[in-house]
Protein backbone atom coordinates (compact mmCIF):
# COMPACT_ATOMS: atom_id res chain seq x y z
CA UNK A 1 0.00 0.00 0.00
CA UNK A 2 1.26 3.32 -1.30
CA UNK A 3 0.92 6.67 0.65
CA UNK A 4 -1.51 9.50 -0.66
CA UNK A 5 0.74 12.33 -1.01
CA UNK A 6 -1.27 14.54 1.45
CA UNK A 7 -4.21 13.16 4.26
CA UNK A 8 -6.47 14.33 6.29
CA UNK A 9 -7.72 13.73 9.91
CA UNK A 10 -9.52 9.95 10.09
CA UNK A 11 -8.48 8.67 6.31
CA UNK A 12 -6.83 5.12 6.37
CA UNK A 13 -2.73 5.08 6.65
CA UNK A 14 -1.93 1.08 6.26
CA UNK A 15 -2.30 -1.74 8.94
CA UNK A 16 -0.15 -2.13 11.88
CA UNK A 17 0.85 -5.06 10.54
CA UNK A 18 2.86 -3.27 8.29
CA UNK A 19 3.54 0.04 9.94
CA UNK A 20 4.16 1.13 13.50
CA UNK A 21 2.19 4.61 14.54
CA UNK A 22 3.92 7.55 14.89
CA UNK A 23 3.25 11.24 15.72
CA UNK A 24 0.89 12.53 13.87
CA UNK A 25 -1.72 9.53 13.54
CA UNK A 26 -3.50 6.97 15.72
CA UNK A 27 -4.33 3.36 15.91
CA UNK A 28 -7.64 2.27 15.40
CA UNK A 29 -9.34 -1.60 15.05
CA UNK A 30 -5.45 -2.89 13.73
CA UNK A 31 -5.45 0.31 11.13
CA UNK A 32 -3.24 3.16 11.36
CA UNK A 33 -5.23 6.84 10.58
CA UNK A 34 -4.31 10.22 10.53
CA UNK A 35 -4.54 12.31 13.26
CA UNK A 36 -3.14 15.59 11.34
CA UNK A 37 -3.72 17.19 8.19
CA UNK A 38 -0.18 16.68 6.12
CA UNK A 39 2.37 15.10 4.26
CA UNK A 40 2.95 11.21 5.66
CA UNK A 41 6.29 9.75 5.51
CA UNK A 42 7.54 6.12 6.72
CA UNK A 43 10.77 5.86 8.21
CA UNK A 44 12.87 2.93 9.30
CA UNK A 45 15.08 5.53 11.67
CA UNK A 46 13.77 4.79 15.52
CA UNK A 47 12.56 7.45 17.16
CA UNK A 48 14.40 6.42 20.21
CA UNK A 49 18.20 7.36 19.80
CA UNK A 50 18.99 4.94 22.73
CA UNK A 51 17.31 1.81 20.76
CA UNK A 52 20.58 -0.03 19.73
CA UNK A 53 21.48 -0.96 15.99
CA UNK A 54 22.33 -4.95 16.59
CA UNK A 55 18.35 -5.14 16.71
CA UNK A 56 16.55 -6.83 13.51
CA UNK A 57 15.14 -3.90 11.24
CA UNK A 58 11.48 -3.41 12.27
CA UNK A 59 8.00 -1.79 10.43
CA UNK A 60 8.54 1.33 9.30
CA UNK A 61 7.02 4.15 11.42
CA UNK A 62 4.42 6.32 10.15
CA UNK A 63 4.92 9.94 10.57
CA UNK A 64 2.68 13.00 9.60
CA UNK A 65 4.28 16.40 9.45
CA UNK A 66 1.84 18.93 9.98
CA UNK A 67 1.21 21.50 7.16
CA UNK A 68 1.13 25.47 7.73
CA UNK A 69 -2.06 27.19 8.37
CA UNK A 70 -1.80 28.94 4.91
CA UNK A 71 -1.16 25.46 3.35
CA UNK A 72 -3.65 23.32 5.06
CA UNK A 73 -7.06 25.47 3.27
CA UNK A 74 -5.30 25.11 -0.10
CA UNK A 75 -6.08 22.52 -3.06
CA UNK A 76 -6.42 19.56 -1.38
CA UNK A 77 -7.24 17.96 -5.06
CA UNK A 78 -9.03 14.19 -4.64
CA UNK A 79 -8.80 14.57 -0.46
CA UNK A 80 -11.60 17.17 -1.22
CA UNK A 81 -14.43 14.56 -2.27
CA UNK A 82 -14.40 13.63 1.04
CA UNK A 83 -15.26 16.55 2.47
CA UNK A 84 -19.10 16.92 2.99
CA UNK A 85 -20.79 20.14 2.38
CA UNK A 86 -23.83 19.33 5.17
CA UNK A 87 -23.32 17.69 8.28
CA UNK A 88 -24.61 14.36 8.41
CA UNK A 89 -25.51 13.37 11.90
CA UNK A 90 -23.78 10.50 13.41
CA UNK A 91 -25.84 7.59 14.30
CA UNK A 92 -25.48 4.73 17.09
CA UNK A 93 -22.82 2.39 16.60
CA UNK A 94 -20.79 4.69 14.34
CA UNK A 95 -16.97 5.71 15.12
CA UNK A 96 -16.30 9.86 15.11
CA UNK A 97 -13.10 11.72 15.42
CA UNK A 98 -13.61 14.78 17.73
CA UNK A 99 -11.65 17.64 19.85
CA UNK A 100 -12.04 18.08 23.19
CA UNK A 101 -13.40 21.55 23.10
CA UNK A 102 -13.69 22.31 27.12
CA UNK A 103 -13.56 19.92 30.15
CA UNK A 104 -15.89 20.75 33.40
CA UNK A 105 -16.50 18.75 36.30
CA UNK A 106 -19.89 16.63 35.10
CA UNK A 107 -19.49 16.52 31.41
CA UNK A 108 -16.49 17.47 28.71
CA UNK A 109 -17.83 18.83 25.14
CA UNK A 110 -16.42 17.72 21.83
CA UNK A 111 -16.36 19.33 18.41
CA UNK A 112 -16.96 16.44 15.88
CA UNK A 113 -14.50 16.43 12.88
CA UNK A 114 -15.08 12.96 11.05
CA UNK A 115 -18.32 10.45 11.68
CA UNK A 116 -17.23 6.89 10.36
CA UNK A 117 -20.34 5.43 9.45
CA UNK A 118 -20.22 0.98 9.72
CA UNK A 119 -22.10 -0.61 6.65
CA UNK A 120 -23.88 -3.58 7.15
CA UNK A 121 -21.05 -6.20 7.53
CA UNK A 122 -19.77 -4.43 10.54
CA UNK A 123 -16.37 -3.37 8.63
CA UNK A 124 -15.20 0.33 9.25
CA UNK A 125 -15.90 2.81 6.43
CA UNK A 126 -13.49 5.28 5.71
CA UNK A 127 -14.58 8.59 7.33
CA UNK A 128 -16.83 11.40 5.85
CA UNK A 129 -14.92 14.99 6.84
CA UNK A 130 -17.78 17.20 8.25
CA UNK A 131 -17.75 20.79 6.46
CA UNK A 132 -18.66 22.40 10.31
CA UNK A 133 -17.91 21.13 13.77
CA UNK A 134 -20.90 19.32 15.19
CA UNK A 135 -20.99 19.87 18.97
CA UNK A 136 -21.68 17.35 21.14
CA UNK A 137 -21.62 16.39 25.03
CA UNK A 138 -20.00 13.13 26.65
CA UNK A 139 -21.84 13.10 30.11
CA UNK A 140 -19.60 11.75 33.47
CA UNK A 141 -22.40 9.36 33.82
CA UNK A 142 -22.13 8.08 30.14
CA UNK A 143 -18.48 6.78 30.04
CA UNK A 144 -18.97 3.46 31.94
CA UNK A 145 -21.90 1.54 32.38
CA UNK A 146 -19.89 0.19 35.75
CA UNK A 147 -18.29 2.53 38.18
CA UNK A 148 -19.21 5.21 37.67
CA UNK A 149 -17.89 6.93 40.69
CA UNK A 150 -14.36 6.29 40.04
CA UNK A 151 -14.38 8.47 36.40
CA UNK A 152 -13.02 11.59 37.33
CA UNK A 153 -13.78 14.36 34.46
CA UNK A 154 -12.57 17.52 34.34
CA UNK A 155 -9.08 16.71 35.59
CA UNK A 156 -6.10 16.21 33.31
Amino acid sequence: MSLPHLVIPGQLLGPSSTYKPGPGTHLHASNIYASLCGHPTASNSPLDPSSKPSKPPSKPTLTIARLPATSATADLGPVSERISNTNALPRVGDVVLGRVTRCMTRQVNVGILIVMGADDGGEQQEGMVCAHEIQGVVRREDVRATEKEKVVVGEG
